[in-house]
This record gives C-alpha cells, structure tokens and sequence, in this order.
C-alpha cells in the first residue's frame, strides 16, 4: 500500500516527533550526567542549564501527548495512523496484517493526561503536584515508538522506515557530544 500524501505527512510527522522525544530525552540524561560529574561547570550557568531541562521535561511530556493521548478529531496520533492504516489494510482483504494497540502503562497515562490538563497546557491553581519521572516517560516513549513501529512494517512503501535503535542511539550521541562540547572548559 502506496501512502497518499495526506497520510505520508502524517507518518513523518509522527517519526520526526518520536526522535525528537528521544532527543529531548538524552539532553535530559545528558544535563543528569553533566549535573553529576562535573557540578562546577554546571553552576556556571546553571540558569541556563536549568531552563532547558525545564524546557525538555515540558516539551517531552507534552509531545508524547500530542503524539499518543490527543483526543482532538484532527490530532495527528500514532492511534489514529494505526487505525487509519488497519482500515485500508481491512479494505484491501488483509486483515491479517492489522495492528493491534500496544499496552501502556495505565497509571502513567493519567498522570500524563492530568499533569497536561493541570499544568502543561494550563496552570491550574488547585493542581496536585503529580511528579512523572523521566524514566517513566521514556518507557512510555518506548511503547509509542513500537507500536509506530509495527504499524510501519505493514506498509509497503519504500518511503517509509521505522525508527531503529542506530536512530536512537544515534541521536543519543549526538545529543551527549553536543551538550558536552558546550561546557567543556
């Protein structure tokens, strides 16, 4: 099956925001390591430092969001493309090749879900104060990212890929090398 352009952008689009998760990810781990190992340069400009972690902790939940839990009937969702993909795929007389959703940790959804409600989108006074661990988001990216996966692997179409662990770890580097070569003294 041949994407038409519509759903082509889509799929881009849904690859280019889970890299980009990664690469919000690995700053995070990367400012961690920094934070860690090397905590004088870090207080140099540790406001600076510390509003791009603010930044990527914001923008990682709120993309993995975007890109998993939006409701909105125009959102872009990996949700929406698989379903989207498993109707043309039913169409075709290949149910077989359909894709089933992948499980998520319930517990972190809500609190991912309530945390965008309460305080990403909005900043709501009476709010609780949920805390969402990086890694936690990372495991939730790692579903998202195998479910975007597999729809992927039903697609015959040569302009579309999935995201290996190379682009992953490629972006891990790159990000690690960079944000290194800023501080180094």
């Amino acid at each position: 099956m041949i994407l038409n352009e519509q759903l082509f952008r889509n799929y881009n689009e849904l690859y280019e925001s889970i890299l980009r998760c990664y690469q919000e990810n690995s700053v995070l781990e990367a400012y961690e390591t920094l934070q860690k190992q090397q905590m004088d340069l870090y207080k140099r400009v540790c406001h600076i430092s510390n509003l791009v972690v603010l930044l990527s902790q914001k923008d990682l939940a709120l993309t993995i969001w975007k890109i998993y839990l939006d409701t909105n009937t125009n959102a872009n969702t990996v949700a929406k493309f698989r379903n989207t993909i498993n109707t043309l795929l039913k169409n075709s007389g290949c149910e077989d090749k359909t894709v089933k959703k992948e499980k998520i940790n319930k517990i972190i959804v809500n609190k991912l879900t309530m945390m965008r409600r309460q305080f990403l989108a909005h900043t709501d006074m009476t709010r609780s104060d949920s805390i969402i661990k990086i890694c936690e988001l990372k495991d939730v990216l790692d579903d998202i990212c195998r479910e975007f996966n597999r729809v992927c692997d039903v697609i015959d179409d040569d302009r579309v890929v999935k995201i290996s662990e190379i682009n992953i770890g490629l972006q891990e580097m790159t990000c690690y090398k960079e944000l290194f070569s800023l501080y180094h003294e």
